[in-house]
């Protein structure tokens, strides 16, 4: 049954909700004293991310007030709210209609005046939580059941309540959607990995912490700046390594992969050292703008910067029929006066001709599962701000005898910064000296266009952090602390 206002507006059932609750204990009813329930972009946030749901859709019903992916995109797909007007199991699909600020996602016209779509269930979910003080009242009930007796826990509970419901304290999202779901979700938002131990067995237990971590709902901070560079000797296999930035990519794809607790999908900051001799290649590597690598090219004296560039670039040379078809629009223009073609149609087709075909990126998807930021050291920005030579060194595994290894095995990772290892006498390969500002240069023309990398001050952090009283380094930043920093230098 479908309960309508005046206005033919579907509306909440309570009474109907409060029955379908009694069948999860987790959730608590709807009273009458009840007020929050947000609004705009605030509203959709918490129903999704936050609300306790019926996952199995065990009480899904018509009349039913759901969250739904209203616009299926692989990349952007856009959620909305709505009430179910038919339903068939059988079948799976429902009839829902979409709440009016929702509509300007769906695909059609009809669909945007009328408000009603057909979608799978699998997209559909059932918020069982549709007023704030249901969810504190959860947190509440969650923080509280530490305590040791019936007396201390209605106490911790009426004080987490009464400052949770008064909006008085709002715990991180994690907190919000797990507290006292009785789920194994993380309670925090977000991690910084230790540096990667260089071998495979490294990377695969840091792949599956990551996992791990990001299947519980928590974001994940990492530095790659211990793997080992592009065609480095990798002498327990007589071969070369791909390189930390292949590695770092395969470590960017478990954000695709891996659907987290509740309706949030993954996040990941991954970092690498501009001593690194990786590091054009991690910047260029996620570069999707056809245009600026074009630029690159023409306005860098650096070899290796137009080397990458161009194995990034691909270039589909123009058929006879396409720059015949092309030259009929420029010549359309002349006899016409431009005719039925728009100034981009026009502009578009003398680039392809000037040009002589269309300019791609190869891989396109290559680091998307993660922003990506440099970690900058003081020696490198004094090298830029004195227009100085900048060395891209590490470890020099190549040469290491056995016993070598064994320290390098188990030491690197711990340490992960190159001037230290140097420091305590270990021999390092510098790969190639450029010149700093050229990867400063490559670095900010990247991040005006393309919003990264971003740029965090790993000496700066450590010599002002209070991990260092507990003999601890700041490695990188978690996602949350590495967006930001990226939205910074993009503004």
């Amino acid at each position: 049954m479908v309960l309508y206002s005046n206005e033919q507006t579907p509306l909440l059932d309570k009474q109907q909700l409060n029955g379908d609750i009694t069948h999860f204990p987790q959730v608590h009813p709807i009273t009458e004293d009840m007020k929050i329930v947000h609004h705009g972009v605030s509203r959709l946030v918490m129903i999704d991310r936050y609300s306790f749901k019926d996952t199995e859709k065990k009480t899904l019903k018509v009349g039913d007030f759901v969250v739904l992916t209203v616009k299926e995109d692989p990349k952007f797909p856009a959620r909305g709210l709505g009430f179910i007007q038919s339903l068939n199991k059988e079948e799976g699909f429902a009839e829902i209609w979409i709440e009016q600020e929702y509509r300007s996602s769906l695909d059609s016209p009809d669909e945007q005046e009328k408000g009603i779509i057909t979608r799978p269930l699998e997209v559909i979910e059932k918020p069982l939580e549709v007023f704030y003080e249901q969810i504190a009242k959860r947190n509440a009930t969650g923080l509280s059941a530490v305590e040791t007796t019936d007396e201390q826990r209605k106490v911790s509970f009426d004080r987490f309540y009464d400052q949770l419901s008064k909006l008085n304290f709002i715990p991180a999202g994690r907190v919000l959607y797990g507290a006292g779901s009785e789920t194994e979700v993380t309670f925090f938002n977000c991690y910084v990995m230790p540096f990667i131990a260089d071998s495979r067995e490294g990377i695969s237990d840091h792949r599956k912490q990551v996992m791990e971590i990001m299947s519980r709902g928590g974001g994940v901070g990492t530095n790659g700046s211990t793997l080992r560079p592009r065609n480095t000797l990798a002498r327990g296999v007589n071969g070369k390594s791909s390189g930390s930035v292949s590695w770092l990519d395969d470590i960017a794809k478990l954000t695709h992969l891996v659907e987290q607790g509740g309706s949030r999908r993954g996040a990941q900051m991954i970092m690498l050292a501009d001593w690194h001799p990786d590091i054009y290649e991690f910047i260029i590597s996620k570069m999707r703008n056809p245009r600026i690598l074009r630029y690159l090219i023409e306005n860098t004296e650096d070899e290796m910067i137009k080397k990458l560039v161009n194995e990034k670039l691909n270039f589909k040379p123009l058929t006879p029929q396409e720059e015949a078809m092309y030259q009929g629009i420029l010549n359309y223009r002349t006899i016409a006066g431009m005719g039925g073609f728009s100034e981009a149609i026009m502009r578009d087709a003398e680039t392809k001709l000037n040009d002589g075909g269309t300019y791609s990126v190869h891989n396109p998807e290559f680091l998307t599962g993660a922003n990506i930021s440099i970690t900058l050291t003081d020696d490198f920005m004094k090298a830029v701000e004195q227009d100085g030579e900048h060395q891209l060194r590490f470890p020099a595994v190549e040469s290491y005898s056995a016993d070598e290894m064994i320290a390098y095995n188990e030491q690197w990772h711990k340490i992960g910064d190159v001037r230290e290892w140097e420091r305590l006498g270990r021999e390092v390969r510098v790969y190639r000296t450029i010149k700093a500002r050229a990867l400063w240069d490559l670095i900010n023309i990247c991040a005006t266009y393309s919003a990264e990398p971003g740029i965090f001050f790993i000496d700066n952090a450590n010599n002002e952090t209070n991990a260092k009283a507990y003999g601890q380094q700041v490695v990188a930043t978690n996602p949350c602390g590495g967006l930001r920093l990226t939205l910074k230098i993009a503004g």
